[in-house]
């Protein structure tokens, strides 16, 4: 008898092929650049990747091509086939961030692309965060983002579409304007991809997501034996906001850079 797909499982069955298209306007190369850089203030030194949820690869291959060694694991397969397709030199595999053994020690690792607010359950951050602490370096970087309370209330309150030649995706919002702090938000995407000529396949996916408070977040590391070294806002252009830092109206994301607690209580 086969193991039913998690809900994640079944929503990036559905969207991995589309997953692409749906992100075409993501300057990835600019974005992990910034995150790049400030963890090298933080540290990093060496260039050993885990990219954790890396979906379709577009979140490691900026590394890859800056010299870095790349592993990266994913829920989904569909996923993990098309990344392995674009980078056949990464090292990929199948794993829940929640459930991830000791693959190796690593000077960076990321989580990104809302990966952390699809953990909803109510142990969820606790199991990843203990995934990623085992899996970092003592000098090592954890990098992730999370969706704020105003993402959820504006663009998973809205409706959207993107089209191309074969293709029409429509985002549709399913949360009200007033969406409270750590409540659950979910959004269906809808691909109509062409074919044969006229001829149209419609794919359905739902997307449930979490907003993770900041306390939330802060003791769920700590409970890990991580701390947050530094919590920033994102900015339209892909860097991170040094003057207003972090802040739950103003921003559409929060990006977290974490590391390991030292015997005394301070980052190491």
């Amino acid at each position: 008898m086969e193991t039913p797909l998690t809900p994640a499982e079944e929503t990036y069955q559905r969207l991995a092929p589309f997953y692409d298209e749906l992100t075409r306007d993501h300057d990835y190369d600019g974005w992990t650049r910034h995150l790049e850089q400030t963890a090298l203030r933080y540290g990093v030194r060496g260039r050993r990747l885990l990219d954790a949820a890396c979906g379709t690869g577009k979140s490691f291959i900026p590394f890859l091509e800056r010299g870095y060694t790349v592993t990266g694991c994913d829920i989904s397969p569909e996923m993990l086939a098309i990344a392995s397709a674009k980078a056949p030199e990464a090292e990929l595999f199948e794993a829940d961030v929640r459930e991830l053994g000791q693959v190796g020690a690593f000077d960076l690792i990321t989580c990104l692309d809302d990966a952390v607010n699809y953990l909803t359950g109510d142990a969820d951050l606790d199991l990843a965060f203990g995934s990623f602490a085992r899996n970092l370096a003592g000098d090592g970087v954890l990098v992730f983002d999370l969706n704020t309370v105003s993402t959820y209330r504006t663009t998973w309150a809205r409706d959207a579409t993107l089209e191309s030649p074969e293709l029409f995706l429509a985002w549709r919002g399913q949360v009200g304007e007033g969406f409270e702090p750590g409540g659950l938000a979910e959004l269906i995407v809808e691909a109509f991809s062409e074919t044969a000529p006229d001829v149209y396949e419609r794919v359905t996916s739902r997307h449930l997501e979490r907003h993770h408070p900041r306390p939330a977040v802060e003791r769920a590391l700590a409970g890990a034996g991580l701390a947050a070294v530094g919590v920033f806002g994102l900015l339209p252009d892909g860097s991170l906001d040094t003057v207003a830092l972090a802040d739950e109206d103003l921003h559409h994301k929060f990006v977290y850079f974490a590391q390991h607690v030292a015997e005394g209580g301070d980052p190491e």
